[in-house]
């Protein structure tokens, strides 16, 4: 099947081992119902085959046990490890992390608790390894809690178990001119200029959108990017290298359940804007 058929929010793509593997949102995206993640895999970013679910839940469930959201999976030293966010009936919203030795999984949590603080409203955390190699948890302090959302990074512990260290603030919904208050989805690229921060809110020009906050180094200060770099009622995205050298992303329109589908498209920056290209050529 191709992407644009496939009904998925937060779509995530990892490349590896000659193949790519595609998670996103999907199953009882705003019910209790519990689920996990159902897995796809494609040789070209064209043609895509469901897998299986990923995720082997928690029996009993510890923190996360339905509104399963914005799986993120990452290979790090011949294992995969499944950043999501969830919830159960006794804790807020967390993000917590699951291993595999296979992209397909089982994924198991490593902790019975979320790396996101226990006090807050969180979702979508964003492993990133800086330029000295030390790694870092890039997460989203909710606006239904903290009334505007508010961006936040920590350290994560080498064994991914838990944040350590301080924790600190990189900045918040509306200081963009094209966000509202909500804030969430961050994906972190580093180049030779810096970091590029993407992250989605609401425009009343383009509905859900993506832009890009930009800083020299991960702790900012950030600029943010005069407009959205995604539109049209699309975001939350992933970006990645494909097979071919070329710099993709990934990301859901509309956003509006149950019509939302999975859209990849080349991904261009020059001049300091980056710009959506159009789609992968076949």
């Amino acid at each position: 099947m191709l992407a644009s058929e496939i009904h998925m929010r937060d779509p995530w793509v990892l490349p590896h081992d000659r193949a790519y593997y595609l998670i996103g949102t999907t199953g009882d995206t705003w019910g209790r119902e519990g689920g996990g993640f159902l897995c796809y895999t494609s040789p070209d970013l064209v043609e895509w085959t469901p897998q299986r679910q990923v995720l082997q839940l928690d029996d009993p469930p510890t923190w996360a046990a339905y509104q399963f959201w914005a799986p993120e999976m990452v290979a790090r030293d011949g294992r995969f490890l499944l950043f999501y966010s969830s919830k159960t009936d006794r804790t807020r919203r967390g993000t917590g992390v699951a291993a595999a030795d296979s992209p397909l999984g089982p994924f198991r949590n490593l902790s019975a608790r979320p790396l996101t603080p226990l006090e807050w409203e969180c979702l979508d955390g964003h492993l990133y390894r800086d330029r000295d190699g030390s790694e870092w948890f890039i997460f989203v302090h909710e606006w239904v809690q903290c009334v505007v959302g508010e961006m936040w990074a920590q350290r994560i512990a080498p064994d991914y178990t838990e944040l350590v260290g301080e924790r600190h603030f990189l900045f918040r919904g509306q200081e963009a001119v094209w966000s509202n208050h909500v804030i969430d989805g961050p994906m972190m690229v580093r180049d030779d200029a810096g970091d590029h921060l993407f992250w989605s809110s609401f425009s009343a020009q383009e509905a859900y959108c993506c832009g890009v906050a930009h800083a020299e180094t991960l702790l900012g200060p950030y600029t943010q990017s005069a407009g959205p770099v995604i539109g049209r009622d699309g975001g939350h995205n992933c970006v990645f290298r494909g097979f071919d050298g070329q710099l993709y992303t990934s990301f859901h329109r509309p956003n509006a359940t149950p019509e939302e589908r999975v859209c990849i498209e080349r991904l261009g920056y020059a001049g300091g804007v980056w710009r959506v290209e159009g789609p992968r050529d076949r």
